[in-house]
Order: C-alpha cells, then sequence, then structure tokens
C-alpha cells in the first residue's frame, strides 16, 4: 500500500545520520540548515520510507531536493501528485533542484524538466598545502551588504541570499574603492561549510583574483569544519582548474534542473 506524509522530525534525524554528503550535499543541507525551512514530503509502500521530496521556501525560486531510497518501490508521479496538492504551487511555476544523473532520468521520463539540465560539479577541499598565503581580499562591512547585493543580483548569482551576506563572513576585494570580487558561503558552521557567491566582474577577470578569494575563504571555512565544500558549473573549466590548484576534488557530478511539479 502507497501512502504519503510529512516527515518527522525523528525521520529527518535518521536520515541525517544515512546520507552521504559528499554524494548528496543538497539533501543533507535540507536536513540541517534548511530544516527548519523545508516540507519534506514522504512516499511509503507497505510502511517504508522509498523516496522524499523536500521543498525549501528560503531562495528566489521554489527548490527543491530530492532523494530515492528504494527506486523498485517508487510511485513517482503518486509523489509529484501529493507534493503538488501539499505546497500548493501553480502547474505553470517553475522550480529548481539539482539531480544525479538517474533521478534526472526519472524526472525527464516523466515530462517534469524545462529546458535545458546544466552540468554541475560538488567539489571537497582536500589538501591545506595548495592554499595560498594571501589576504589580498578584506572582510565584507555592514555598511557596503547594499553593493554586494547589487553586485551579485546583476552578476546572475541566482542561489544568492542576502541572509547570508548577514549571516556569514563575506570577503571582497576592491580597486578604486569599489567591489571587483566578492566571496561568501552557503553554509557556514561545524555541519557544513559550502563556499558560495564567488563572483568577480568581468573587466577582472584572468587575473587571478577567483584564486586568492577561494583561498581565503576556504581557510575560513577550515577553521570550523574539516569538511568544506563548493559547487561549480561543470563547463566553467577555467574555475574548475583553480579549485583543483587549491587542493579540491570532485565528489559527484549532477545537473541543475528547472523543472514543473507536474506530470506530462
Amino acid at each position: 500500500m502507497i501512502s504519503h506524509r510529512l516527515l518527522t522530525y525523528e525521520t529527518i534525524n535518521q536520515l541525517t545520520d544515512q546520507i552521504n554528503r559528499d554524494q548528496h550535499l543538497l539533501f543533507y543541507s535540507y536536513l540541517t540548515q534548511r530544516k527548519e525551512q523545508a516540507k519534506f514530503v514522504g512516499q511509503y509502500v507497505d510502511d517504508k520510507l522509498t523516496a522524499v521530496l523536500a521543498y525549501f521556501w528560503g531562495l528566489p525560486f521554489p527548490a527543491f531536493s530530492f532523494h530515492c531510497i528504494n527506486r523498485e518501490k517508487l510511485n513517482f508521479p503518486a509523489l509529484i501528485a501529493f507534493t503538488k496538492e501539499t505546497i500548493q504551487l501553480n502547474r505553470n511555476t517553475v522550480c529548481g533542484t539539482i539531480l544525479c544523473n538517474r533521478d534526472l532520468q526519472l524526472f525527464q521520463s516523466n515530462g517534469l524538466i524545462t529546458g535545458n539540465p546544466q552540468r554541475f560539479l560538488t567539489m571537497k577541499h582536500m589538501d591545506q598545502s595548495k592554499l595560498l598565503d594571501s589576504n589580498l581580499a578584506e572582510l565584507v562591512k555592514e555598511n557596503d551588504f547594499s553593493d554586494i547585493v547589487n553586485l551579485l543580483q546583476n552578476g546572475g548569482m541566482k542561489f544568492f541570499t542576502r541572509s547570508e551576506l548577514e549571516q556569514y563572513p563575506f570577503l571582497g576585494i576592491k580597486e578604486c574603492g569599489h567591489f571587483i570580487a566578492v566571496g561568501g558561503f552557503h553554509f557556514y558552521d561545524s555541519k557544513l561549510v559550502e563556499l558560495g557567491n564567488i563572483f568577480t566582474s568581468p573587466a577582472h577577470r584572468g587575473k587571478g583574483l577567483a584564486k586568492h578569494l577561494t583561498s581565503q575563504l576556504t581557510k575560513l571555512g577550515r577553521s570550523l569544519s574539516s569538511d568544506v565544500y563548493l559547487g561549480v558549473l561543470a563547463e566553467n573549466q577555467a574555475a574548475v582548474h583553480v579549485y583543483k590548484e587549491l587542493g579540491y576534488e570532485v565528489t559527484a557530478e549532477q545537473s541543475i534542473v528547472d523543472f514543473k511539479l507536474s506530470i506530462g
């Protein structure tokens, strides 16, 4: 028998202990840092959890994370239908998530995907000896927040939220009194450190600024946790090369996708 219900805190905590962060970093972040702003829709077959579709309302778009436990028992259309009813989004609302290849095929086969998926790499820092001895970037102060928000939004940083800037340290590099490169964190505590929002203005790219920023941010992250991550589009080979030079290694290859919460 198939049933659906929102997960209890007990089940969420059990899943947290079972998840491999290197492979499922997004879902892990929903179970931990994003837990209070998320709903977890679980599908049960014969009272055993088969899959979870989690909804997070803290980004500028409806954001989801999908985790499949038993693919053979999964009734995906039923999970989508129940989630749609529970979240009550318009059928034409465009949502976002990050999927492994098997889950991408599942979403595609059910006609959910809109647009073209973008290959995405999760990278984890593995070698501290490769970090630069750099202090080129300075800590962003509160009176500079508006400038940082404008720079990142104009730069198309889709996953940036002002709350990250207010809660976590951001670093910036200035020229003639204006920020030309900035970087910060999506998550910054002992459970999970993930660098994010690393951006260099187009006129100043190719000067190694992102390498200095990433190195300093990684050191800040390492002061809290030995597990420091970042994500990057696979097509951005210049950035991937920089991160590898600084001691990062790829732990997962996935796809960023837009989709609609409606089968067919």
